[in-house]
């Protein structure tokens, strides 16, 4: 089985997947990558610009462009692929790049990188990251 391709942003995604989506089709998809990759944590992963393994049943596709007009990926991959100092074409296991992600992303800070997601508001990614991150959730 190979690698898996995903954009910048979806690596932070992926720690707020919560069963939700933009079509059955994707939830489905997004959920296969995400049970792969809590089973086979050494899966390789290409960190690509543009369409990706996620993108691939979105059905915001549109020939291999995302047609999303309430939001800019590309600035949004920008933003988190600086924040990470992670390169286009980057190739690394997932649990290198989840060694990055805990040194470099502060969970209740994402919307520094992550301004514009319409998922920001619902707090999925940071409880997730929070997981992965070890800081404690503040109570409220």
């Amino acid at each position: 089985m190979g690698g898996i391709r995903l954009r910048a942003h979806h690596l932070l995604c992926i720690h707020g997947f919560r069963g939700q989506g933009y079509s059955p089709l994707f939830v489905a998809n997004m959920a296969r990558l995400v049970h792969r990759l809590e089973k086979s944590p050494e899966t390789s992963i290409q960190v690509v610009n543009g369409p990706d393994d996620v993108c691939s049943a979105c059905p915001h596709m549109d020939e291999g462009t995302c047609n999303r007009p309430d939001q800019q990926v590309d600035e949004l991959d920008q933003r988190v692929r600086a924040k990470l100092a992670i390169e286009e074409g980057h190739t690394a296991s997932w649990t290198s790049i989840l060694d990055v992600i805990r040194d470099r992303i502060d969970p209740f800070r994402l919307e520094d990188v992550c301004k514009g997601c319409r998922w920001l508001d619902l707090d999925y990614c940071t409880n997730g990251l929070v997981g992965l991150t070890g800081v404690p959730a503040v109570e409220d």
